[in-house]
């Protein structure tokens, strides 16, 4: 009996970790890595994996990335990747991270930081692509993001994709401030042309990254998280992210402290305390608190022989840390004068590679004011935030993920050799989706716009594309369906009415899980109501969107109109007091529909199973050969409600029909509204 005590206590505590994607988010957002096993997986099913995290790599449920990936028997976790301060995060900055073989998993884990901070061709031949799950701090010289863009030239170099799973910046996203990296001083802490205070989460910068590096990323964005948003607001635990950042306090603190590098200026209690031997803590506090600094007050207090200052933060939204650190500088300098480090042609300093420029050194030896060094850089900081405006993936709104982010490089034809050596192309410049205004920010509309924006595909002139559409479920004839898409490796689009909700929520779950889209369909489907007038019909449209958000996360960001847009039964229904044939509800429904950014979806193929409950399977494939000629992009309807079992019994040759009539398959998306008016 005791030789068999090890494996039945394993058993136990196997029994007790959630598994894959079941766990209830109790959380104000949905991390990237949830969204990835919630709605994405089939991204790395079948693939050798890499991962690079370390301890901050759990997700809203607090389990680890790498023990979800271990007990994925669809993908193969083949090796781990650890930063600076290594796989715990507990080695201290600056000291060496070895690679070694895990103890328990048995893989190798290769140490980023160091002397090998760029992964080596021997470190990625074993995986097929590169998972990143690290919490950035939101300054740039924190160096995961630095190992981030290290590691996609490295894939990009390799032939391997890189997939980021979004976290959030826990200083939020409307805060850009500090002196912008110039190239001479790129450096592991300014590794691209971005300030101090980037206001970009990991997803967002890698999307930056790659417009040069041009690599096949991948963002699993969160879910419901928004450009002003802090940490504090995610209701996420705070996992310490190195051994000197044990708090959110530290993390508020970082940049507001340490950027005296080769000064006497130092940082003291985790970026809590700044000061300097003989410096005096009045007239410092003084100074400082005299400049209304936002979100901030200054108390006086000596570490020993060190004068300085205690950060007090008192409103973290309005509190900026880059411009707090260039304060704490040019006061202290002007207190106390102290030669500025120097960079030479042979090195440069650790001063000017915080800063990623000589300018500020030059400023503050030059006793300039820090309202003078805070404009010196303001003109590159304007050049940032327009630059960074099309990387940005959140808005003002939460987002619900419908798409990833996917930047594909094109794969190039083989080229006939010429005589001469053609010149190497510049990879392409990858445009992601959602633009912000100049702090970051998008403005609100009333447009239930799909969470993430993905780029729009547009399809090659020889290309054909089918879009199979299923209206009015969930029922007990969508999981028949369901099984016959995963099968067949296709993807469809549903369209839900809301009172079928209830009762079939697991079914509405594998639907997102699966990597199929959702659509709105009304709640009711009654036409007597939807079709009375246009605020009924927006009444009964927000109902079920709400059921299916509330069943999935997932708000519907493509509809289709009872009856299609085209119908003509909503003029036996519409009040005859505000329409009449010349003024229908139906054109008083499109009209705000515009206004309000919807994106309702017709058809242009049917299988007729709307007519009657009473048809076969053969009558519904015939119908669909009788309707397919050699369109470029055909929009299937069909129906998955209980009645509908000959559909799926006829779906597997509808699919193997299609196919060999040269169509592949998509899910609709808002970003193609064309598919809006095929019918």
């Amino acid at each position: 009996m005791n030789k068999f005590l090890p494996f039945l206590i394993l058993a136990l505590i196997l029994t007790l970790i959630p598994p894959v994607g079941s766990s209830a988010n109790t959380t104000a957002i949905q991390l990237g890595s949830d969204v990835l096993f919630n709605q994405f997986h089939h991204l790395i099913e079948g693939k050798k994996v890499g991962l690079i995290t370390n301890q901050t790599g759990l997700n809203s449920q607090m389990v680890s990335t790498i023990d979800i990936l271990r007990r994925d028997r669809s993908v193969h976790l083949t090796a781990l990747y650890a930063p600076e301060h290594g796989l715990d995060g507990k080695t201290v900055a600056g000291k060496q991270v070895t690679s070694f073989v895990h103890p328990v998993y048995a893989i190798p884990v290769y140490g980023l930081s160091g002397s090998t901070r760029k992964p080596t061709p021997e470190m990625l031949k074993d995986i097929d692509i590169l998972l990143v799950d690290l919490q950035d701090i939101g300054s740039r010289t924190y160096t995961y993001i630095s190992t981030l863009q290290y590691t996609m030239i490295a894939a990009k170099e390799q032939g391997k994709e890189v997939m980021v799973l979004d976290r959030p910046n826990p200083l939020g996203g409307t805060i850009v401030e500090g002196p912008v990296v110039e190239l001479p001083y790129r450096s592991f802490i300014g590794v691209d042309t971005i300030p101090l205070a980037h206001g970009m989460t990991i997803g967002e910068l890698a999307l930056f990254f790659n417009r040069t590096i041009g690599v096949d990323l991948t963002v699993i964005p969160m879910q419901g998280y928004t450009r002003n948003m802090i940490y504090q607001q995610t209701g996420l635990a705070w996992i310490p992210s190195s051994p000197h950042i044990p708090n959110l306090t530290s993390v508020f603190g970082y940049m507001a402290t340490g950027l005296g590098e080769g000064t006497p200026i130092r940082q003291g209690d985790h970026f809590t305390w700044i000061g300097a031997e003989g410096l005096d803590s009045h007239k410092y506090a003084d100074l400082l608190n005299g400049s209304l600094l936002p979100g901030v007050i200054f108390i006086p207090e000596n570490k020993g022989t060190a004068g300085g200052v205690r950060l007090q933060i008192n409103d973290l939204h309005q509190f900026n840390p880059a411009k707090t650190g260039i304060y704490a500088l040019a006061f202290a300098k002007q207190l106390q004068p102290f030669p500025m480090p120097k960079s030479t042609s042979m090195q440069i300093s650790m001063f000017d590679k915080v800063m990623g420029t000589n300018k500020i050194g030059l400023l503050l030896e030059q006793g300039k004011s820090p309202q003078e060094i805070v404009s010196s850089y303001e003109a590159d900081l304007k050049k940032f935030v327009e630059l960074r405006k099309k990387y940005l993936i959140y808005g003002d709104e939460p987002i619900i993920p419908m798409q990833p982010f996917q930047q594909k490089q094109p794969k190039k034809p083989e080229q006939p050799k010429q005589p001469e050596q053609p010149k190497p192309s510049k990879p392409e410049t990858p445009t992601p989706a959602q633009p912000g205004n100049n702090n970051g920010t998008t403005n609100q509309t009333k447009k239930p716009e799909p969470a993430t924006k993905p780029i729009p595909q547009t399809p090659k002139s020889s290309e054909k594309i089918a879009y199979l559409t299923f209206d009015d479920g969930p029922s007990t004839v969508t999981p028949r369906i369901l099984d016959t898409l995963k099968t067949h490796q296709v993807k469809a689009t549903f369209f839900i009415v809301g009172r079928e909700v209830a009762g079939h929520e697991a079914i509405l779950k594998r639907i997102v899980a699966e990597g199929h889209a959702l659509g709105g369909h009304s709640y009711s489907h009654n036409y007597q109501l939807v079709y009375k007038n246009m605020e009924s019909f927006f009444a009964d449209v927000e109902k079920g969107s709400q059921m299916i958000e509330k069943a999935t996360g997932v708000k519907p960001a493509v509809f289709r109109y009872p009856g299609g847009s085209t119908n003509t039964v909503s003029l036996k229904y519409q009040d005859p007091k505000r329409y009449n044939k010349q003024h229908t509800v139906m054109h008083a429904i499109k009209a705000e529909a515009k206004e309000r950014g919807y994106t309702f979806i017709d058809w242009n193929v049917t299988n007729g199973d709307a007519r009657s409950n009473k048809y076969t399977a053969a009558q519904t494939l015939a119908n669909i050969k009788q309707q397919v000629k050699s369109q470029k992009e055909i929009v299937v309807l069909m129906h998955d409600s209980s009645t509908k079992s000959p559909t799926a019994e006829a779906l597997p040759e509808i699919i193997s029909y299609l196919k060999e009539k040269g169509y592949r398959f998509e899910v609709i998306q808002a970003d193609r509204p064309t598919v809006s008016n095929v019918k």
